[in-house]
């Protein structure tokens, strides 16, 4: 089995590395040359939750920065053409650049699975790559990175994988394709569990989409604002008003726009809250850093949704417009 990785972030590495551990052909496409560059001599450090230290050696992967593609120094051999994508850069990197990039490395039968938070990007994976199964991953793993080759693990999740509705017939249905379908899903599960991962074949995907979705919009943000931990989130009354707050309204968007998802959304908030306590979401990180975050994907989407079903979603908007405020700021 071959798997590329596009995006060597936390999460990259962390599926990379433990995939080339368990003797699958990795190859990780990085953004910058220095990064290709050190995972190349140094391999993949992975610290796992016991504090056990997985070194994968260079010898184990392959590593090439993404302007070895875009300027056209190498070329795609028959013999490493993928057999799945991981996708694992940050939302608002999906972009006609990346797509050329897949596009390039990835023959008809190579599988795409998207690890983006939000939603809106599936739409753009599919209108590039027609006829083709675009897979979703919805996982509760938790990486962080400390350097360009060394990740911890935060926190032992699972991960869920399928295909959104408006295509999962491709994956579900009678057709002829639905044996080579399925054949290829069970394949890369037990490729996952043989890495050391939880993984599912999900049914239900579009649910797990919307249910994560919520639950990051009403996290992340007030993370990002109040530069805490997740499990900050429930010191104060104040800070717990806000979580039921932001859940209500987005139940009543999605309640409007016949979207279904577990009734007991916020006991579940509070329950992520709990069990990832010293956890520092992605959206603060990328405060911190002064990156350009997910706001737009995340609570940027529930807004929309609102406003198209004619409801007021006051708490989101504002939390918008905050994290934005932080963006242009550049704090």
């Amino acid at each position: 089995m071959k798997v590329d990785i596009i995006g060597a972030g936390a999460l990259g590495l962390l599926f990379g590395g433990k995939l080339a551990a368990g003797g699958v052909r990795v190859r990780f496409w990085t953004r910058t040359t220095e990064q290709a560059r050190l995972l190349r001599e140094e391999g993949v450090h992975i610290e796992e939750p016991n504090s056990a230290l997985l070194h994968i050696a260079p010898s184990m992967i392959l590593a090439h920065s993404v302007n070895d593609i875009v300027d056209g120094s190498m070329n795609n051999s028959e013999e490493e053409v993928p057999d799945w994508i991981f996708v694992t850069t940050k939302q608002r990197s999906v972009d006609h650049d990346l797509l050329d990039i897949i596009g390039q490395i990835a023959c008809p039968k190579t599988g795409i699975i998207c690890f983006q938070n939000g939603i809106g990007h599936i739409e753009i994976f599919r209108s590039a790559f027609k006829n083709r199964s675009i897979y979703v991953a919805i996982t509760t793993e938790g990486a962080k990175r400390r350097d360009s080759h060394y990740v911890i693990r935060a926190g032992v999740g699972s991960t869920q994988i399928g295909i959104p509705q408006a295509s999962q017939s491709l994956l579900y249905n009678d057709s002829i394709d639905k044996k080579k379908d399925q054949f290829n899903g069970e394949d890369l599960l037990k490729m996952l569990e043989s890495a050391g991962f939880e993984a599912f074949l999900s049914k239900e995907i579009d649910r797990e989409i919307y249910r994560k979705l919520l639950i990051n919009a009403v996290i992340n943000p007030l993370t990002a604002i109040w530069r805490i931990p997740n499990g900050e989130l429930l010191d104060t009354k104040l800070r717990v008003a806000m979580l039921k707050q932001l859940c209500e309204e987005g139940m009543r968007i999605y309640e409007a726009h016949q979207i279904s998802i577990p009734s007991n959304m916020y006991e579940q908030i509070i329950s992520v809250c709990q069990s990832t306590a010293g956890n520092i979401s992605s959206m603060l990180s990328d405060v911190l850093k002064g990156a350009p975050t997910e706001i737009d994907s995340i609570n940027g989407r529930l807004t929309e949704m609102a406003q198209a079903a004619g409801i007021s979603a006051p708490g989101h908007e504002i939390l918008l417009n905050l994290v934005r405020g932080l963006e242009a700021a550049g704090d």
